[in-house]
């Protein structure tokens, strides 16, 4: 019988062997479950009848949102979508879910969606890629200590490029603009800084872009960006009931 478990920081690299850390369509997922603080994180692994981890969620604290945490699955059948969710989610509390395109139905199938963003997964080409030097762009930290590139004037930041976040081999980039510089090159210039700073590290960039983002998407394309094929989507998810398991962050 299928049996959802709360794993120990120490229990997780088994569901390593599920992964391919050198995969882009894999890096969130990996990072999540095998890299992100453990006092951050709690992996829900979910076992098939042979006792051994078919799938996973992981439900991070992060700086991207104060009020949700993260949710990350990483399932290959809607059964195993459906056990996570019902194990990990608090019924009531919204979590910001990240998941595959192509299983949003399963999602849908027990949790309720709001807030639906559609995003394509974008990867440096090393080959394609050119730095670019523009002296307005400083180095900052953010509050968890990586790296961020910013474009200020005073006490204004009208740009902002950093790190979602950092595995061995790929870490994920963002890009904020002021509205008032849009379409000026300010946003690709703090894009190349965090880009270049992680090659220096042998880390490759990733770049989520949602799909009503067309001046973004060409933006990254002059840099050096290149799709991935790999589509994705972010929402609010709200489980109605459930028994939650304890541990929960």
């Amino acid at each position: 019988m299928a049996t959802v478990r709360l794993v120990t920081p120490a229990e997780r690299t088994p569901l390593g062997r599920l992964l391919d850390e050198r995969s882009a369509a894999d890096s969130m997922a990996a990072y999540y479950a095998l890299h992100h603080p453990p006092d951050r994180v709690s992996v829900y692994a979910y076992y098939a009848s042979n006792g051994v981890p078919s799938a996973f969620l992981a439900v991070a604290r992060t700086g991207l949102d104060l009020f949700r945490p993260l949710a990350i699955p990483f399932v290959a059948q809607p059964t195993g979508m459906d056990a996570l969710l019902r194990a990990a989610l608090l019924p009531g509390r919204p979590v910001l879910l990240h998941a595959p395109l192509e299983q949003r139905a399963w999602v849908e199938a027990t949790a309720e969606l709001s807030n639906v963003r559609v995003f394509e997964l974008f990867r440096l080409d090393l080959r394609a890629f050119e730095p670019i030097v523009n002296v307005l762009v400083v180095e900052a930290r953010a509050p968890g200590g990586w790296p961020r590139y910013e474009i200020r004037s005073s006490e204004v930041v009208h740009v902002a490029a950093g790190l979602n976040w950092k595995g061995p081999v790929f870490a994920e980039v963002y890009l904020e603009v002021d509205p008032e510089v849009r379409g000026r090159a300010f946003g690709r210039s703090a894009l190349a800084a965090i880009a270049g700073r992680l090659l220096s590290e042998s880390i490759v960039a990733l770049y989520r872009i949602p799909d009503d983002d067309p001046m973004g998407r060409a933006e990254a394309r002059r840099l050096g960006f290149r799709t991935t094929g790999v589509r994705t989507f972010e929402a609010q998810a709200l489980l109605g009931g459930g028994s939650p398991l304890e541990g929960q962050p």
